[in-house]
């Protein structure tokens, strides 16, 4: 089905008393381990209130999920699991949830705790799992200074393990798909950082290799050095209108838009340069990301998501 009617369906999860569980994943020594808590039924009911306040209302606006983009209040992106295999299979393990262990809240897993998954499920077949991430720190006893406990008409301090959970969800599958409300969240959940980290280099190395840039050895540094630049590099990569883009398209983008992109030539090559100028450094992955549009009534361009202002 379309996301848009996969999130339409989402109420479907909460009908008739579905069953309601909650796992925590830690990484200890590199591979995810996930335990699942021993709840009673009046905190199943609390974690279920928290995995409702994801669901959707009709006026929200669905987009592919795109690294560096950064969605708009009314915006949900969202990622056919189909086409993101690693993804999908820790769900489906999540989903399996008789198969987890219990939590015995040892400290090699409270150590390492990453994040925690609501799976409620309306049949024992469809489940949907929503993401919060987490960590030691949510544990009281962990904290800087320690717990009081009022209790009889004196405080004790507070020894037994404590954990804090919110009513905040980071992401959401359901219907073959994972629907994003926190980037961020998701992207710590799913180490996104640690895969755009190892294929940095090879990422501009690609860019590169269609975009004539001069200055190339500080474009490179930037593009791995930095994770922001990674994630906006990671998706210029994929654009199939890269191999397609001449000198003659980015010198009237720079016009147009009145940019201030410099293009040099060097060894009998126009190159666009790079700068590493805070001020500049954005200017190139921008364009190349097909940032920039105009207005048609005002005649302004402006640079996408942001509505900034970049030329009168």
């Amino acid at each position: 089905m379309p996301p848009q009617q996969a999130i339409q369906s989402l109420a479907q999860a909460f009908a008739n008393n579905p069953a309601v569980n909650v796992l925590v994943a830690a990484e200890p020594e590199g591979a995810v381990v996930l335990q699942r808590l021993n709840l009673r039924q009046d905190l199943e009911a609390e974690f279920l209130a928290a995995a409702q306040t994801a669901n959707a209302d009709g006026d929200v606006a669905l987009r592919p999920y795109d690294p560096g983009y950064t969605p708009e209040w009314n915006e949900l992106c969202y990622i056919d699991l189909a086409e993101h295999e690693e993804i999908g299979e820790l769900i489906r393990q999540i989903s399996q949830v008789q198969q987890a262990e219990l939590f015995r809240e040892s400290n090699d897993i409270v150590d390492n705790l990453r994040f925690y998954a609501v799976v409620v499920s309306p049949t024992a077949r469809r489940h949907a799992v929503f993401f919060r991430t987490y960590s030691p720190k949510k544990e009281l006893t962990r904290r800087a200074g320690f717990a009081a406990l009022f209790s009889h008409g004196h405080y004790d301090k507070v020894d037994t393990k404590i954990f804090l959970f919110d009513r905040q969800i980071d992401c959401f599958s359901w219907g073959g798909y994972l629907f994003i409300r926190n980037v961020a969240g998701f992207q710590r959940i799913f180490n996104y950082f640690e895969e755009l980290r190892a294929k940095a280099d090879e990422t501009v190395t690609t860019i590169l290799a269609q975009i004539p840039i001069s200055n190339a050895d500080a474009f490179r540094a930037a593009g791995t050095g930095q994770m922001q630049m990674m994630s906006k590099l990671a998706q210029i990569a994929r654009k199939p209108y890269l191999n397609r883009v001449t000198m003659q398209d980015l010198r009237r983008t720079i016009t147009e838009c009145d940019l201030e992109v410099q293009i040099v030539e060097e060894n009998g090559q126009e190159k666009l340069l790079f700068e590493a100028n805070p001020n500049k450094r954005w200017l190139i992955l921008k364009m190349l990301d097909d940032d920039f549009l105009g207005s048609i009534m005002t005649d302004q361009k402006y640079a996408v998501n942001s509505k900034s202002a970049i030329g009168g």
